[in-house]
């Protein structure tokens, strides 16, 4: 297994941890995680976060109209041509999967930070859509894997395709959402 995707996976599974550390803190003790994080290092980090998210935005849509459309033109042409494009996405991965992880990440690690621009809640329903877009991932990733093992079938494209239609309207709603509360509080 590749470093980027052992990176990615262990990136995914920290802010999966962080979110369920802040769940289970706030549903034992009926506060906010306490702020390990300060206000000034909040600000960069909200920043980087949305930065981030807007950069997955165009990638998630992108692949889901575009990218994802190409293995039916390449099926048709023949399983050479398909598993050619298949490894070559794959190989390709890694702009797409190490700044999603970290999107994903900066978000789960807003929960154990000082309240900023983006409230609390906000960032709460942030951090979530987040995790759903986490969870919809290995359907997708099963769903490529049988394809590239077994060629194109029309169940796996299905299910490839809901699967990242799930995670690209999380992180787009995720995107907007963070967007709006920037905007909408004043400046310091």
């Amino acid at each position: 297994m590749p470093l980027y995707f052992i990176t990615f996976l262990g990136t995914l599974a920290v802010a999966l941890l962080l979110y369920l550390a802040a769940v289970s803190y706030a549903a034992v003790t009926r506060r906010p995680p306490p702020a390990f994080i300060p206000e000034a290092g909040m600000v960069w980090l909200q920043a980087a976060g949305l930065a981030l998210l807007w950069f997955m935005v165009g990638v998630c849509w992108l692949a889901f109209f575009n990218v994802y459309q190409i293995h039916v033109d390449m099926s048709a042409i023949g399983d050479a041509a398909f598993h050619a494009f298949s490894r070559g996405y794959t190989r390709r991965l890694p702009i797409v999967v190490l700044p999603y992880a970290a999107a994903c990440l900066a978000w789960t690690l807003a929960l154990w930070g000082a309240s900023t621009r983006i409230p609390r809640r906000a960032v709460w329903g942030i951090a979530t859509l987040c995790v759903i877009s986490i969870l919809s991932t290995p359907w997708a990733a099963l769903a490529l894997d049988d394809m590239q093992d077994h060629g194109y079938t029309e169940a796996a494209y299905r299910q490839l395709q809901t699967s990242h239609l799930v995670r690209s309207l999380a992180l787009t709603i995720a995107a907007v959402w963070a967007l709006v509360e920037k905007w909408r509080l004043p400046w310091r």
